[in-house]
């Protein structure tokens, strides 16, 4: 199942202004700080360990934003080079938006000042940290920036890598705006998903009845690239003028470095030998379950998900449904045990549908801002039979006449 679906909202994350002119053609005398608010198309997904089904950024965490400073009337180029204003400001993030202040970043820059200021354009890039993240503080050469990225080792610590749209040729008075936030002097960033977000859910086949459990074992991925670089480029609006914003565009280039991945199934263990019974509904994902991958074309047999399950047959659907995890043959009306493993190409077994469940092939691409959920079916293929009889052979007659 292939899910999309486009939420916009705004937070404001304002600091007070110390003035109040109308536009942007006014004498601004006095400093006038410049704050931030953000919006995504999609719910921000994960930061560190942190699990967030809105669309605002995590309270607490930082973003990096970048400015370019140019002359009123200039515009930013399609190739500005490396920032000349902010490079960068580091603004941490405060979920109390209801009068636009709180979000802080240090040194405060202020909105250039005079009859004509300068105009600024700003990008960032979400989720700003020392280390942890797998983001590399971007390059600047022919773009707005050039990301080097690698993907956590686990699915638990995965982070929702975003960057937002150039946000150009702005003033003070004349700040790109939402319809939640109004505050003169204030950015809004539009943070777009870099990574492709997949989920796995697994249930039991239908038909094979109440005394038979499907006990999931083990799910592994391998052969997932973890690693790319991420470029934007912007090209200015044609005819350009002040805040008539450009448009920015996403690409990924070099994905490598193969390495394979753990589904937790709910932090069940795979050495105990015991997992978890699945039902004829979907089972749950997990917040450990949900990854945030590297954008990558998935090539003919080399990315996998591997599974393990046992098929146990139970005497009566009570003990079955009693002693699921029973691993002694005899023991609880535990009849049989069949150990099983089967290793699914993404390319050639795990079909993608889309919201109407109408397939749409192969799953041959995973592309940014994607989010992919795949459901396993699993369970035994019954023995049935069937039965015929031969015809009876044409009938013979025999004559004897007895004197």
């Amino acid at each position: 199942m292939k899910k999309y679906f486009i939420i916009a909202a705004a937070a404001a994350l304002a600091l007070a202004s110390c003035a109040k002119f109308e536009t942007y053609t006014e004498t601004n005398d006095e400093l006038i700080p410049i704050a931030f608010s953000n919006y995504t198309p999609k719910p921000l997904s994960r930061v560190g360990d942190t699990y967030v089904s809105s669309n605002t950024l995590v309270d607490g965490k930082q973003f990096a934003v970048y400015a370019w400073q140019t002359a009123n009337g200039s515009f930013l180029s399609a190739t500005p080079g490396t920032p000349n204003f902010m490079n960068p400001a580091k603004v941490t993030y405060n979920n109390d938006n209801s009068t636009g202040e709180g979000n802080t970043y240090t040194p405060v820059r202020f909105w250039p000042a005079g009859d004509t200021p300068s105009n600024l354009s700003f990008t960032a890039y979400y989720p700003y940290a020392d280390s942890g993240t797998g983001i590399t503080a971007p390059t600047f050469s022919g773009n707005v920036g050039a990301y080097a990225f690698t993907a956590q080792a686990a699915a638990a610590n995965m982070v929702d890598f975003c960057v937002a749209d150039v946000v150009n040729d702005q003033v003070y008075g004349n700040t790109n705006k939402t319809s939640g936030n109004n505050y003169k002097g204030t950015v809004n960033l539009p943070f777009k998903h870099m990574l492709t977000k997949v989920q796995f859910k697994f249930k039991k086949a239908t038909g094979l009845g109440t005394t038979t459990v499907i006990e999931l074992v083990d799910a592994e991925l391998s052969g997932i690239k973890t690693t790319g670089t991420l470029t934007a480029t912007y090209a200015p609006k044609n005819p350009a003028g002040v805040n008539v914003l450009g448009t920015t565009s996403y690409a990924w280039s070099g994905q490598a470095t193969p390495a394979g991945y753990e589904v937790t199934l709910n932090a069940v263990d795979p050495e105990s030998g015991s997992g978890i019974a699945l039902t004829e509904s979907a089972s749950t994902v997990a917040d450990a379950d949900i990854f945030l991958m590297v954008p990558q074309t998935i090539a003919a047999d080399t990315q996998k998900l591997n599974v393990t399950w046992n098929v146990k047959v139970f005497d009566t659907a009570e003990n079955a449904s009693n002693h699921a995890s029973e691993t002694n043959v005899g023991t609880n009306g535990l009849l049989s045990i069949t150990p099983n493993t089967a290793s699914l190409s993404f390319y050639s077994d795990l079909k993608v549908s889309d919201t109407n469940d109408t397939p749409l092939g192969s799953a041959i691409q995973w592309n940014r801002n994607d989010f992919i959920t795949y459901t396993i079916t699993i369970g035994p293929k019954p023995i049935w039979f069937t039965a015929t009889v031969d015809d009876w052979a044409t009938e013979q007659n025999g004559y004897f006449n007895a004197q």
